[in-house]
C-alpha cells in the first residue's frame, strides 16, 4: 500500500510552529499517530520495531497518548483511540514501511530544525 502524506506545519498565536506528516484520508490514522505518538515516543516506538524486526521480541504492545498500537513482524495494527464514531479507529500497516516512514520523518525533523536555525 502506498502512503503518501504532504509535510504540513500548523503555527499557533504564540510564534510556535508544529510539523507534521498529514496522510491521505484512508490513511489517515497515521497522522494522528505521528503526530500523538511518533512525534512524543519516536525513540521507543523505533526501538520496539527494531526489537521484533531483529527478533528478541515476538510482538510489542503499547498504547500512547492517542494510539494503541500491536507491533508484529509482518504488520503493525495502529489503532486511535479517540476515533469518532463512523470513522476508521485502525489500520494495519507492514512494519518495515513503518519503520521507513519513521526514518523518513526523523529525516524531515532535521531539516525543519536546521531550516529553523538558519531563520533565527
Amino acid at each position: 500500500m502506498n502512503y503518501n502524506y504532504k509535510l504540513e506545519c500548523m503555527e499557533f498565536d504564540n510564534g510556535v510552529k508544529f510539523h507534521y506528516f498529514a496522510f491521505e484520508e484512508e490513511t489517515g490514522i497515521l497522522t494522528n499517530f505521528f503526530s500523538g505518538e511518533v512525534i512524543n515516543f519516536c525513540d521507543t516506538i523505533k526501538d520496539q520495531i527494531e526489537q521484533v524486526l531483529s527478533k528478541k521480541k515476538k510482538h510489542v504492545e503499547c498504547s500512547g497518548n492517542d494510539c494503541y498500537w500491536n507491533i508484529g513482524p509482518k504488520e503493525t495494527l495502529i489503532v486511535d483511540n479517540f476515533a469518532s464514531d463512523g470513522e476508521p479507529s485502525e489500520i494495519t500497516v507492514d512494519t518495515r514501511e513503518l519503520k521507513r516512514l519513521i526514518d523518513e520523518w526523523i529525516a524531515a525533523k532535521a531539516k525543519f530544525k536546521e531550516k529553523a536555525k538558519g531563520e533565527s
